[in-house]
């Protein structure tokens, strides 16, 4: 069952295949590296810090172009560096 949240950014599923293995009970556990990416994104675009990955919010999936399997807390951290990074070259 996929992920039915939207997800204004996605990672290509061979970008989440390099995510660790991670099924913590209630730390993850079946939740979409697609949803933590996202939020991690946006707070890294907002250059927030204070960051904070909300897993009560995160989509449930099974699937695995939403990172079956893989941590969540990788994919917050990847999106964002990558919020930060796309901050950075948008203000050159």
């Amino acid at each position: 069952m996929p992920c039915n949240q939207t997800h204004i950014r996605r990672l290509d599923e061979s970008v989440l295949t390099n995510l660790s293995n991670h099924q913590m009970h209630d730390n993850g556990r079946h939740k979409c590296c697609q949803c933590a990416y996202n939020s991690g994104y946006e707070q890294g675009r907002q250059l927030r810090n204070s960051i904070h990955l909300n897993i009560d919010e995160l989509g449930d999936s099974q699937a695995r172009a939403d990172g079956r399997h893989k941590s969540v807390h990788q994919a917050f951290a990847l999106g964002y560096s990558d919020g930060i990074r796309d901050f950075i070259a948008s203000d050159q």
